[in-house]
């Protein structure tokens, strides 16, 4: 018990620092990054399967707040570009994947995971779950993320002054973006978070139950996203966002040994190859939407980039980019990564 308080308390403290450092989704890299350095150092950090559980679910519903009757409502006119882009993800998930197992000795599950477009917190999950060496996953999808983050302002600047010579506001891509906030009571707030928390942890324990991969996030996202398209319920309070990824942070990093520091400088190359693979698809897909007339090339390189679809749309909205098609395909990569892919790489496993 007193070691997984320790860990806790690691974890929360490199949350808080990785804030404070402006870190993209801090509280679990931050979380990740010192528990993994404690471990390394003193081989006792301890987790609990409950902790996973919890950060599942609230991953589900925070996931599930987020969609919104007008992200719906752009979709029959987008599905044909949804299609292709996540067929476009899945074939870039399963040839890099292979690359991986091929060149670089990866167990398949962990190298398909590897290549998932979704977050950090969710994938890692799924790592856990499906037996994967998750801090591998883990660190390749943090370099993933942060490289993405800070790679896009760059990119989709040259592209738009390369193209229509427009200029780009860089300093605003820059800058870390602000989480929207609820306008309800404290009262009103707390109630909201505890119906979108009970609603989503009946759906997580019926996932659960279902013993499908990554069930419990799967279906409380289900559960979550009916909630708000009925009841019009808002955002989980901020604090429980960051427990839960503190908690998934905590159990990534407590996997990490002193082999998986060795292992870290021969991930290099597989981060660079993943890296190169998104950016080439997601300027051949937002030039194909931008030459096709389905979205001006800003919005169009924003809607196809692997990266969180909650900082992207605020990227892009404070940018005057169209939010609801670009928030609209990145909900369907986020559904499809979290729903989808992980039944793919199921299937795939069949052929190992």
């Amino acid at each position: 018990m007193q070691s997984l308080l320790i860990t806790v308390l690691v974890g929360t403290i490199g949350g808080f620092v990785a804030k404070k450092l402006r870190f993209p989704a801090p509280f679990m890299i931050g979380s990740m990054t010192a528990v993994a350095i404690t471990s390394i150092m003193t081989g006792n950090m301890e987790t609990t399967k409950v902790m996973k559980i919890f950060a599942q679910i609230v991953s589900g519903a925070y996931i599930g707040q987020n969609i919104k009757k007008e992200d719906l409502k752009n979709l029959p006119k987008l599905g044909k570009v949804i299609g292709r882009l996540m067929g476009i993800f899945t074939i870039n998930m399963v040839v890099i994947g292979l690359i991986f197992v091929t060149f670089f000795k990866m167990t398949p599950v962990t190298a398909f995971l590897c290549c998932l477009p979704g977050g950090i917190m969710d994938v890692s999950l799924m790592a856990i779950d499906m037996g994967a060496q998750s801090d591998i996953v883990a660190t390749i999808q943090t370099a993933r993320l942060m490289g993405i983050l800070m790679i896009l302002p760059l990119w989709i600047s040259f592209w738009v002054k390369r193209v229509i010579g427009k200029p780009e506001k860089s300093d605003v891509f820059l800058s870390t973006p602000q989480q929207t906030t609820n306008s309800l009571s404290p009262v009103k707030q707390w109630f909201n978070n505890i119906l979108v928390l009970l609603v989503a942890t009946i759906g997580g324990f019926i996932g659960l139950w279902l013993d499908i991969p990554v069930g419990a996030l799967i279906i409380a996202l289900i559960f979550s996203s009916a909630l708000k398209m009925t009841v019009n319920t808002v955002q989980l309070t901020s604090g429980i966002r960051y427990i839960a990824q503190i908690f998934a942070g905590s159990i990534v990093g407590a996997n990490f040994t002193h082999d998986s520091l060795r292992q870290i400088v021969n991930l290099i190359v597989p981060i660079l190859i993943l890296l190169v693979s998104y950016l080439m698809i997601n300027a051949a897909f937002g030039f194909w939407m931008y030459q096709t007339g389905i979205l001006d090339l800003q919005s169009a390189l924003f809607a196809s980039s692997p990266a969180g679809a909650t900082d992207l749309t605020l990227m892009a909205g404070e940018l005057g980019a169209d939010m609801p098609k670009i928030a609209g395909i990145q909900i369907c990569r986020t559904l499809y990564t979290v729903i989808i892919m992980p039944l793919l790489v199921k299937v795939l496993l069949v052929f190992f």
